[in-house]
């Protein structure tokens, strides 16, 4: 049985004799799992819901329990891979103020780091390299080597979508090596992370001998995990370096795995790279239908994160100029929020 399995059923163990106040408490802790194994929204009620039972029935300040920190976790991440970013940032600013309040600086930066994650999904390189920038000098003692890392692999993927290849590898390979040396707790998912940035990397400096192998090791890691946003991404990943190398039969095939990976799952931010790569792999191999059924569902996912930000969000166009994402949406002037219903 699976470590998941084991704590799904320890959890219905403690819910058949423990008041609610003891199950919520343990209910945000299981949902970092039910995060991590790509079950965001369930993720995301449930904690809504036991940091309100903990709240209506403790006596404690809740800003000092360790479920209101788990929850700083798995709130704002779930929204971020549910595709609501606006959100999703609405309550990371409500948590920073709070840490700002309290005094907590550190608590305060890891939560700018969040801020920052969603600044790199919604391909905002120079927002995400502001707030690493400011963040980065605090984190070298070592009990902040997790979030170093974390800090490293955003602030790498910035720099090489801003063309700064060498200072982009410096800071991936560099966090990588730290891993390689001193592992710590959370390691295996910033390499996810450092992986999809090194393979953007080398593909980005058009270096397909260094893709591939990247890829590869990227797809390794994300097969090893119940992840299936990241399963998505790394099929993806290895679908364009294949049509960069003209293997059109192995971008197929990645593809197919890639759709397979998100089947039955809510997982946005996989979900319009997907569609739009298998809609460009289509369209070069003549199938103009395939490639346009696929180039809608694409549009549709951007739109809906793109609408998930207020109109007067500036990250909400910094998604919608960036180049990957103009390509999906065509020569539209204006993308505009669909008219409310009646």
């Amino acid at each position: 049985m699976s470590g998941t399995e084991d704590c799904r059923r320890a959890l219905e163990e403690i819910r058949r004799v423990g008041d609610r106040l003891l199950v919520a408490a343990h209910l945000i802790d299981f949902n970092f799992i039910r995060w991590s194994s790509s079950e965001y929204r369930a993720a995301h009620q449930d904690t809504v819901e036991s940091l309100a039972v903990l709240v209506d029935g403790g006596t404690d300040n809740p800003y000092l329990s360790v479920a209101h920190w788990l929850s700083e976790f798995t709130l704002p991440w779930s929204l971020l891979f549910l595709g609501k970013w606006g959100e999703a940032l609405r309550t990371l600013a409500a948590e920073i103020a709070l840490a700002d309040k309290n005094g907590d600086r550190y608590r305060a930066q890891t939560l700018q780091l969040y801020r920052a994650w969603i600044h790199s999904h919604a391909m905002d390189p120079p927002g995400v390299l502001e707030i690493c920038n400011s963040v980065l000098p605090s984190l070298d003692e070592p009990a902040r080597r997790p979030w170093r890392r974390f800090c490293q692999a955003l602030a790498g993927s910035a720099e090489a979508a801003s063309g700064r290849y060498d200072v982009a590898a410096q800071h991936l390979l560099g966090a990588r090596g730290e891993m390689d040396r001193q592992p710590v707790i959370n390691d295996w998912y910033c390499r996810l992370m450092l992986e999809e940035a090194l393979t953007e990397l080398w593909l980005a400096k058009g270096d397909l001998s260094h893709a591939r192998p990247e890829a590869e090791h990227f797809l390794e890691l994300t097969l090893a995990t119940a992840e299936r946003t990241w399963q998505a991404l790394a099929w993806e990943a290895s679908a364009r370096v294949a049509i960069a190398q003209r293997e059109l039969h192995r971008a197929q095939n990645c593809i197919d795995h890639a759709l397979a990976a998100m089947e039955g799952f809510e997982v946005p931010l996989a979900a319009w790279r997907v569609h739009g790569s298998a809609a460009e792999l289509y369209r070069s191999r003549g199938n103009n239908g395939s490639a346009g059924r696929h180039r809608a569902l694409a549009r549709a996912t951007v739109l809906e994160l793109a609408n998930s930000l207020a109109d007067h969000e500036p990250l909400r166009d910094t998604f919608l100029s960036a180049q990957s994402v103009r390509n999906i949406l065509g020569n539209a002037a204006r993308i505009t929020r669909p008219t409310p219903r009646p």
